[in-house]
């Protein structure tokens, strides 16, 4: 009886060291399972950022493109103006 007492006792053990690294492994995974989630959260967080960054950047392009514009009409107007001040200047 002693040998199968023996036996079953370390049958006993081998199901508790298994038991115990199970119960480790579903901490692990239950870890796991909360570092992915506060991945999502934080990848969210930067997708949001990065769709507000396009919007105001397209916004700013857009602001400067006019400023651009508005430049190059000066530019132009004043050009015409001294070559119709140098026109008239040179008939009369």
């Amino acid at each position: 009886m002693s040998g199968s007492n023996h036996r079953l006792q370390q049958t006993q053990a081998q199901v508790d060291e298994v038991v115990d690294i199970m119960r480790v492994n579903v901490d692990k995974v239950l870890e796991r399972d909360q570092k992915l989630s506060d991945l999502d959260d934080r990848a969210d967080a930067l997708q949001a950022g990065a769709s507000q960054f396009e919007t105001s950047a397209a916004k700013l392009k857009r602001k400067y493109w006019w400023k651009n514009c508005k430049m190059w009409a000066i530019l132009i107007a004043v050009v015409l103006i001294i070559i119709v001040i140098i026109i008239i200047w040179s008939l009369s």
